[in-house]
């Protein structure tokens, strides 16, 4: 009975899928190509990401143009704003506006800020608690202190030189030198100012007291307007006591003299003294001479 009953059903199984044929067929043909498609489409994503991962593994072409580092806008903003103070380009008291000068640099504010607050490091700029910024200005009353500060931090960081420089120090030095010079020969007295700055820094360097060179560097900078406006009406020359001073104060380092050393460093800051002095001291007016009729 079983084999009958089973018989039966397969009978009308195939008696029903041969009268449905006709039915199943579309269906079928649909299913053989979304089938189709399905695979076409996995070999096509499996293509495409190994391509995607070859390209990866490639070395990349760089590209023509620079890539901009990271604070390099705000360094240049410094360096144009130091080189206008510097040369009085931005006199003493002028305020600073952020804006304006983002604008003048093509910038957003962010990188004028932080070239700003670099600067007032320098003594170059003063923040002032309301936020508003403006070119440091000079007071008189001030300046006898700041002669005296220099004066005492070179006289310092020279003697230490002598004891302290080592071999690359010493080249460092003469380095500096031979650049002084050169703009010297050039005539060029806001690249020789700039020099002579690079030349006294290479022998506090050579203190290996990073404390006085850091003071001291912010008194070269500060000192740096005043040498523009002496310089540009009094010159530099090479015969001058002050560039002959240092070529001895590079003998007496290296000698290691440091007694030596510090007296040719308090030479040259009563040198430097005595040059402003007679820039503000200057009578323009006793070489003309006044006819009554």
């Amino acid at each position: 009975m079983l084999l009958s009953v089973d018989s039966m059903s397969t009978r009308k199984s195939c008696t029903w899928m041969k009268s449905n044929s006709s039915d199943l067929l579309p269906s079928l043909q649909w299913l053989t190509m979304y089938t189709k498609s399905t695979k076409n489409h996995m070999t096509s994503k499996k293509n495409h990401m190994t391509a995607a991962s070859k390209k990866t593994s490639m070395p990349q072409k760089s590209s023509s143009a620079p890539k901009r580092i990271r604070g390099e806008r705000q360094i240049q903003i410094y360096q144009n704003l130091r080189r206008e103070i510097l040369t009085l380009g931005l006199r003493p008291g002028v305020p600073l506006d952020e804006t304006h000068l983002a604008q003048k640099f093509e910038t957003s504010r962010s990188p004028v800020r932080e070239a700003l607050i670099k600067l007032a490091g320098d003594g170059l700029v003063l923040i002032l608690p309301n936020r508003s910024t403006l070119v440091a200005p000079f007071d008189l009353l001030l300046i006898p202190k700041y002669l005296d500060a220099l004066s005492l931090l070179q006289r310092t960081t020279h003697h230490l030189a002598a004891l302290q420089r080592s071999d690359q120090h010493l080249e460092s030095i003469k380095k500096a030198h031979t650049c002084f010079m050169e703009a010297v020969e050039k005539n060029d007295s806001s690249v020789t100012i700039e020099a002579n700055l690079e030349f006294h820094l290479a022998i506090s360097e050579a203190s290996c007291n990073p404390y006085f060179t850091a003071a001291y560097k912010r008194l070269l900078n500060e000192g740096m307007r005043m040498q523009h406006m002496h310089i540009e009406y009094m010159g530099w020359s090479p015969d001058e006591p002050g560039v002959r001073g240092h070529q001895e104060m590079i003998d007496a380092i290296e000698s290691r003299d440091a007694e030596l050393a510090e007296q040719l460093a308090k030479n040259h800051a009563e040198q430097f003294d005595q040059a402003f002095i007679r820039f503000l001291s200057q009578r323009l007016s006793e070489h003309i001479k006044i006819i009554s009729s």
